[in-house]
């Protein structure tokens, strides 16, 4: 972990994202980015899908304005599996090797990763799971994981976050807060 001038632990973040489990829209996007930012200093962003087929634009547009590295996976029907495989090799080959990511979070719900997050606890790293819904995901997963969140819980948790625009085009958290005389209030997250 690093430190920073104050003395305070910098925790590094990993974000593996399967898009294909895991649809989010572009409201949920900045919610999970603004959770990741309070688990600590992002350091890698990616996002997998098969992006030939995704018919939604604005939202490849907006994992690319959040910083997320898009890796397309072309489907096959006698390999279902392609995205999956590529998300776990990349996940042990860069967070696993990676001493300054010491916090790993998966968006995902397929129990195909389960081993994943085995491994990273296994290797001293924090696991971090968030799905879509229940009925996609898998309980050996849920179980697995050091933490583990449905995607409508962070949405509920970040619902009033404001996102500021920082110098590279990245959004950051803002946490407004309306008091009874509707004065707004903005602290950084």
């Amino acid at each position: 972990m690093n430190k920073q001038a104050s003395g305070s632990v910098v925790t590094g973040v990993a974000i593996f994202w399967d898009l294909q489990n895991c649809r989010a829209t572009e409201e949920q996007i900045q919610c999970l980015v603004g959770f990741a930012y309070l688990q600590g200093n992002i350091m890698l962003k990616k996002v997998y899908s098969d992006w030939q087929l995704e018919k939604n634009r604005k939202l490849q547009d907006k994992f690319y304005r959040e910083g997320f590295e898009i890796i397309s996976i072309p489907s096959y029907k006698n390999k279902p599996n392609r995205t999956d495989e590529k998300l776990i090799r990349d996940c042990r080959q860069q967070a696993l090797e990676r001493p300054d990511i010491h916090t790993v979070i998966l968006f995902s719900g397929d129990g195909d990763f389960k081993t994943s997050v085995r491994d990273l606890k296994d290797n001293g790293k924090k696991a971090i799971v968030i799905a879509q819904c229940e009925k996609n995901t898998s309980q050996a997963l849920r179980i697995v994981a050091d933490e583990f969140y449905f995607l409508s819980e962070i949405e509920q948790q970040f619902r009033n976050l404001q996102f500021a625009t920082s110098t590279r085009g990245i959004s950051i958290p803002f946490y407004i807060q309306k008091s009874q005389d509707t004065e707004k209030k903005c602290m950084n997250c």
